[in-house]
């Protein structure tokens, strides 16, 4: 009976932990600002798709470029959560911060011929993010 009562407790106490786990993740996407739709993140990943075939990768470093790149990428996307509480000035430095880690990150897996094409493929990228969030170019 006692290992009954122990086991239920277990079981009542993970289901907890579930339920609050599904609660955060819930309130994290209600918190979250897209500055793309749905088919415009799909032109984009088309493009990143485009210029990794110019930079003709082995398909190990394509699975490290696009792991490093959608790590840094998931990241900058949540810079403008509303719970984030950063202001435009906080979150423009922070995402160029980011780009920085990013770019050291991939130029230290890529030649310097792939790095030019990722610079400027994720230049075109950085427009359209300042262009969607109403940022101006310095």
């Amino acid at each position: 009976m006692k290992k009954f009562s122990i086991g239920l407790f277990m079981f009542c106490c993970c289901l907890v932990s579930g339920q609050t786990q599904d609660e955060k993740l819930q309130e994290r996407q209600n918190n979250k600002v897209e500055i793309f739709t749905s088919s415009e993140k799909d032109n984009l990943q088309s493009f990143v798709a485009e210029q990794v075939q110019k930079m003709n990768l082995t398909e190990d470093l394509q699975d490290d470029y696009y792991m490093i790149i959608g790590y840094h990428s998931n990241k900058m996307a949540r810079l403008n959560d509303k719970d984030s509480n950063l202001t435009k000035e906080q979150i423009i430095s922070k995402f160029h911060n980011m780009l920085g880690d990013m770019d050291k990150d991939v130029q230290e897996i890529l030649s310097a011929e792939q790095f030019k094409i990722h610079k400027q493929s994720f230049d075109k990228i950085i427009t359209s993010v300042y262009n969607r969030s109403g940022w101006e170019k310095v």
